[in-house]
């Protein structure tokens, strides 16, 4: 269904026209011409009024496009003359602030940093290692005198090895001839033997007691570190400790002489090594403090005459005392 238009078709193809152009290329002056035909007076008034309703429409239409399409304005004719540059406003100067002192703290007088210890290399390492283990070895007192053999069979040995050759013949040789000695051969190297082994302890004896108690207690530590030593690097070397006499007895405490009590008194024969023990712990742990006192009052008797031998013997009070006053102990 088609509407028919109020005014006249001429019109409206000059409308239509004006419409398009309007929106690609606005004109310099925006008026619209109109042209129409004479009608009646009735048939224009209400033309006039759907016309005055299409050309609100189209002048919207072309204010819009006049707002977003502006014309390029022409470029300005150069003068000659350069623009002035504009004097920088100088800015209001701010307050200055006011410096405040502070008050510096009294720093207490500034402690030297420690130093670090600097990194041996490998070279000084070994060496100091090799020092250590000459040390020990020197402290250690491993020049003993040399034992003589105290058994007959070590006596065939010897007597063997005289006569020359390799070790594994002449082990052999004095295991065979060990084994077809005669009664009255055996006994003379026995005897023989029992000889030898009262010089051996002469002359260790001598040896020990050339040397003070303090150097021989000192001996059995460094003796200790070298076998540990040697435990480590997984050698078998094994170094025995020195037996001296004059060696001050380690002091005892109260379970020991309540355990040495129980076993004397006989009431756990017949039982293994683990099976009393287990008891007398707990025979030890159900004592009242009152029954516990006795086998104290002995500790605390023995712990003065550890102390009092330890001073006399090695000239020097024992290591707990030493310790308790801040000196190295032996």
């Amino acid at each position: 269904m088609t509407a028919s238009l109020p005014y006249s078709r001429t019109l409206s193809k000059q409308l239509i026209a004006r419409t398009a152009r309007s929106f690609t290329r606005p004109s310099a002056t925006p008026l619209l011409r109109v042209t129409c035909d004479c009608t009646p007076n009735s048939a224009r008034s209400t033309r006039a009024h759907g016309f005055l309703g299409h050309l609100s429409t189209v002048k919207s239409a072309r204010s819009y496009a006049t707002s977003t399409d502006k014309p390029a304005s022409r470029p300005k004719a150069h003068t000659g003359r350069a623009p002035a540059k504009r004097s920088p406003t100088p800015k209001e100067a701010k307050p200055a602030k006011k410096t405040t002192t502070k008050r510096k703290k009294k720093s207490s007088a500034a402690k030297p940093k420690p130093k670090g210890r600097k990194r041996l290399s490998k070279t000084a390492v070994l060496q100091k290692q090799r020092q250590e283990q000459k040390d020990l070895r020197a402290t250690a007192l491993l020049d003993q005198p040399k034992q003589l053999p105290q058994t007959a069979y070590t006596l065939v040995v010897v007597e063997e090895a005289k006569k020359g050759g390799d070790v594994k013949s002449n082990a052999a040789s004095a295991s065979a001839r060990y084994r077809s000695l005669s009664p009255e051969e055996r006994e003379e190297y026995n005897h023989q033997a029992n000889l030898n082994k009262e010089k051996n302890e002469q002359a260790y004896k001598r040896w020990v007691q050339g040397f003070t108690p303090l150097q021989i207690k000192q001996a059995n530590n460094a003796r200790r570190q070298l076998a540990k030593k040697a435990k480590e690097a997984g050698k078998k070397t094994k170094f025995q400790r020195l037996k001296d006499d004059r060696t001050v007895k380690a002091p005892r405490n109260a379970y020991s002489f309540f355990f040495t009590e129980r076993h004397r008194s006989g009431d756990l024969k017949g039982l293994s090594v683990g099976e009393s023990g287990k008891l007398i712990g707990r025979e030890w742990k159900n004592l009242s403090p009152a029954e516990k006192k006795p086998y104290e009052d002995k500790a605390a008797a023995d712990k003065a005459r550890y102390e009092e031998e330890y001073k006399t013997v090695y000239g020097v009070d024992p290591p707990h005392l030493r310790r308790g006053s801040g000196s190295s102990s032996t």
